[in-house]
């Protein structure tokens, strides 16, 4: 039986779950594979014991160049994250001839046309399908099961610390820095969440599913992003009394030769199944024009999904590692589609909630309803159930479809009105 070798460099707690993976089912991959997976090295800067595995000490090192420069290691597994040194790591790898498998979606969103280029050159392979959605495997349904298709839409819940605060807001009415100290006590938030909270996580998952999905190399900075800081109890359950859901999406929609990209809190209808994805778990919903609608549902993060979707790539590359060889272009993601650029944010049209905090005395509304009206908004339903005379009271409303562009000119001139206590909230309506 053929033996592959693997070096792991970053012993975290992703790193954990998969060297306890390919210790403790060895045989059975074995068996499934018809390859025999050996973990020749582990490389981090901290050695000390793991919880729930032993690992010989003559596999533990503290440098790295043992794993990339080690001649019997067919794959390198980089779970170091973060872009340097890991960048540095995965390039030198390449350019040696070895097989690299990484879950750093921030890297690959930032420098994945150089390193999926450069791994094109040297004729190696770069498995990432632990970067987007933990233990669901997005990655290759896009590659393979939907290469048939011309994907129309992805959209979804692509961040499980996000998606826990406003479950969690949702469902015991609390306030979000409650919902988000909740979050860091269970270890579903980092101490520092900026870059869950923000978007900027799942801003960096949609960049490789607008590649995969509609062949298309975008970087962060092209994508318009919003985190869930401004969401409050009372806009969930405004959205719950109407009928939606506040959700945070990463949205990827082929509009003519354009592609909509975004990430923000959106209002999603209460009868689909995207509104039903609670807590930190994940789902990621994708249209063909083939297969039709489909939904990926998972756990999207942990050490023990996360691992699972490592050790798949490691299996998918072990077993055609000679294959890989013989190829003149092992791996090259190049897709002739029809998009071409990302449609710009103020060109969207979709409907909108709004609320605004204003002082609750005549001719507040009028005000309001005659500037939207102004940048041809139109008012759907409208709602200020507190009463206050002369103090400040939520005035909530929906609108018609709108364009982006317009509502933003009309908000900031709203935001301005004497009468007008704090910044208006809007929350777009995802269909």
């Amino acid at each position: 039986m053929k033996t592959v070798n693997v070096g792991l460099i970053g012993f975290g707690t992703v790193g954990t779950g998969v060297v306890k993976t390919l210790l403790s089912k060895r045989r059975s991959l074995e068996s499934r594979s018809g390859v025999s997976i050996n973990l020749a090295k582990i490389a981090d800067l901290n050695l000390r014991p793991r919880i729930g595995v032993r690992v010989p000490k003559k596999l533990l090192t503290r440098n790295v160049d043992s794993v990339i420069k080690n001649r019997n290691i067919d794959i390198v597994v980089e779970l170091i994250g973060g872009i340097h040194p890991a960048k540095e790591i995965i390039l030198k790898s390449a350019r040696l001839g070895k097989h690299v498998v990484t879950a750093n979606k921030a890297l690959l969103a930032e420098h994945g046309r150089e390193i999926f280029s450069l791994a094109s050159k040297f004729k190696t392979f770069v498995g990432f399908e632990a970067s987007v959605g933990g233990g669901i495997p997005v990655i290759n349904v896009l590659k393979n099961s939907f290469v048939a298709n011309d994907i129309e839409v992805i959209h979804g819940i692509l961040n499980g610390t996000t998606n826990f605060i406003l479950s969690k807001m949702s469902e015991e009415k609390c306030a979000f820095n409650e919902a988000l100290r909740d979050a860091q006590k269970r270890g579903i938030a980092e101490k520092n969440p900026k870059l869950d909270i923000s978007g900027a996580d799942s801003c960096h998952k949609l960049c490789l599913l607008a590649l995969l999905g509609f062949g298309l190399s975008v970087k962060p900075k092209d994508i318009y992003t919003e985190g869930i800081e401004k969401v409050s109890p009372i806009d969930i359950e405004y959205a719950k009394n109407w009928g939606y859901a506040v959700k945070s999406l990463a949205i990827a929609k082929k509009v003519g030769s354009k592609l909509d990209l975004r990430v923000h809190p959106a209002l999603i209808s209460l009868k689909k199944i995207l509104a039903s994805v609670k807590y930190e778990d994940n789902a990621i919903f994708i249209r063909g024009n083939m297969t039709g609608e489909a939904l990926l549902y998972g756990k999207g993060a942990g050490e023990l999904p996360t691992a699972s979707a490592v050790v798949s790539d490691i299996v998918e590359i072990a077993k055609n590692v000679d294959d890989f060889k013989k190829s003149k272009n092992p791996f090259k993601l190049e897709f002739a589609g029809s998009v071409k650029k990302v449609r710009k944010m103020h060109d969207l049209t979709t409907r909108y909630y709004v609320r605004f905090s204003v002082i609750d005395k005549p001719g507040v509304l009028a005000g309001i309803s005659g500037i939207l009206a102004q940048n041809g908004i139109s008012i759907s339903t409208v709602s200020q159930k507190e009463r206050k005379r002369g103090q400040p009271v939520p005035l909530v409303m929906l609108t018609h479809e709108a364009n982006e562009g317009s509502m933003q000119k009309a908000l900031d001139r709203i935001d301005k009105l004497s009468y007008v206590t704090e910044k208006s909230v809007e929350i777009r309506i995802e269909q």
